[in-house]
């Protein structure tokens, strides 16, 4: 008996379809600590690191332990003690011993003084911080970063009701902040430096602001890469990203004035601290404030929002008063010596710095809360006005000189004055008068024929320059005009002056817009 075996046809194979990019999921990678030579104790500055080597055995070989996760392993314990908050007068003076001096009621004040829930809040928002970088040890704050705050008290004043936030810590260097209306120069270029602060107000010129144009050509280059075909799906969310947020910045730039980290004093609080309804001691931008170190009270306002894991900052007009050597990699104030007295609810529209009611607010709120026993910084307006364009004097041909007939030039002058076309018509000017000294106007030269004379330069007083401006005209028995009246007409005339010197910018007593 025979058998027939048919073959079914063979199937076509379709293989399965490329998944695109966005449809496959992004594995978390697992924490690694990189192979690099490097001395595990200095890892992060500031953390104290204790070692121990445990070798348990195993019942399994070593291609099997090679395998395991569990097998060769870190652990970390990160412990960081919760500190206490001063609150009493004693415990402050531990930081700064002149602060009885310089608020003669603090001790009044701390006796019914009550720590501000702020001061728990920061502390668990720097855990939480640590927490969230335990396998990124070198972005976890540092122990001088973690211990920064001594204590946040609430105070007020039984008599005048006069509420204070008082914050004791180190001070920074905040860096933020242009303003394209005031004529002073911006350095944008520290790596944290922000063009704008949170307190701000509409601009009041057309003056673009100096960091618009570079925002504008960021812009371009971001949307040039954005619209270049086969980038990785990140990437575009991050082209994305930086768009909007350029976009939004150049729009700010274009409407908005901001403080300026060099010319106005300000401090920096944590944005959770910035207004919540739940307490009227919580500070809101443009708060007045008064920052004491070493037995000085230094006027100013609250001038921006901070990382809320960290305090005690302020703008580089106060750190440099304090400390000339400021920069980015030197803080002003490395010790948690400086106390940042708030007083919340004080804040009034924003607009462009006037220091001298900053100075004036400043003073009047210590005042409510027992004085001071030492005199405010007075801080000074450094920004130059713009400066102005100096105008082209202007010769009038047709202007006769006023002199007497006896006038006559004086021999062996030292130095002609400029020369100016007498009008039409009108016989060659004689030969010009010599000033006999600076401040006086020299007497112009008589033609005895046409009882006309020749145009003789005025002497400004205040420089001591010929101008080239003709006197008024008059008739030839006018007498000769003293040096005090030398630019006045007589009657039926318009007077002509010469024009004054362009003062110098820093000179003029100009006010800010």
């Amino acid at each position: 008996m025979g058998v027939l075996l048919s073959a079914c046809e063979r199937p076509t194979y379709k293989p399965p379809p490329t998944p695109t990019p966005e449809a496959i999921p992004t594995p978390t990678p697992t924490p690694t600590i990189p192979r690099k030579p490097l001395d595990v104790s200095q890892l992060f500055n500031g953390i104290t690191l204790f070692t121990k080597f445990e070798t348990p055995p195993s019942d399994q070989p070593a291609s099997f332990e090679r395998n395991e996760a569990e097998s060769y392993k870190l652990q970390i314990t990160f412990t960081a003690e919760l500190p206490h908050p001063s609150r009493t007068l004693e415990e402050l003076v531990q930081n700064d011993p002149k602060l009885p001096e310089v608020l003669p009621k603090m001790r009044q004040l701390t006796e019914t003084a009550q720590v501000s829930s702020s001061f728990d809040k920061l502390y668990k928002n720097k855990i939480d911080f640590v927490r969230e970088r335990l396998n990124r040890l070198d972005l976890i704050l540092s122990r001088h970063n973690f211990y920064d705050c001594e204590t946040i008290l609430e105070l007020q004043d039984p008599e005048s009701g006069r509420k204070a936030l008082l914050m004791q810590g180190d001070m920074d260097l905040n860096t933020d902040g242009s303003d394209g209306d005031r004529n002073f120069p911006v350095d944008g270029s520290s790596s944290t430096f922000q063009p704008q602060t949170s307190y701000r107000w509409p601009k009041l010129t057309n003056r673009p602001n100096p960091l618009l144009r570079a925002y504008e050509e960021r812009l371009a280059t971001l949307k040039h890469e954005f619209t270049a075909k086969g980038l990785a799906s990140e990437r575009n969310r991050e082209l994305k990203r930086s768009i909007d947020e350029t976009n939004r910045v150049i729009n700010e730039l274009k409407t908005s004035s901001f403080l300026i980290s060099e010319a106005d004093p300000s401090i920096v609080v944590p944005s959770f601290m910035l207004s919540t309804e739940d307490s009227a001691f919580s500070p809101s931008i443009g708060d007045y404030a008064a920052v004491i170190y070493d037995g000085k009270i230094y006027p100013a306002i609250v001038g921006d929002a901070g990382p809320s894991s960290k305090i005690g900052e302020a703008s580089a007009r106060i750190c440099k008063e304090i400390n000339p050597k400021t920069s980015d990699w030197n803080r002003a104030v490395s010790n948690i010596k400086v106390s940042y007295l708030i007083f919340p609810g004080t804040a009034e529209t924003p607009g462009p710095p006037d220091l001298t009611r900053w100075n004036q607010r400043c003073k009047e709120l210590l005042d409510e809360i027992g004085g001071v026993g030492t005199e405010l910084h007075v801080w000074k307006d450094i920004v130059p006005p713009w400066p102005t364009p100096t105008p082209s004097p202007t010769v009038s041909p047709t202007a006769s000189p006023t002199a007497s007939p006896a006038a006559s030039p004086t021999p062996g002058a030292a130095s002609p004055s400029p020369t100016v076309s007498p009008a039409p018509g009108a016989p060659s000017p004689g030969p010009t008068a010599s000033p006999a000294s600076q401040g006086t106007s020299p007497s112009p030269t008589a033609s005895p024929a046409t009882g006309t004379r020749s145009p003789a330069p005025t002497v400004t007083p205040s420089s001591g320059a010929a101008s080239s401006v003709p006197s008024p005209a008059v008739s030839p028995a006018s007498p000769s005009p003293t040096p005090a009246a030398s630019t006045a007409a007589s009657p039926g005339t318009s007077p002509v002056r010469a024009p004054s010197p362009t003062p110098s910018p820093r000179s003029t007593n100009r006010s800010h817009p």
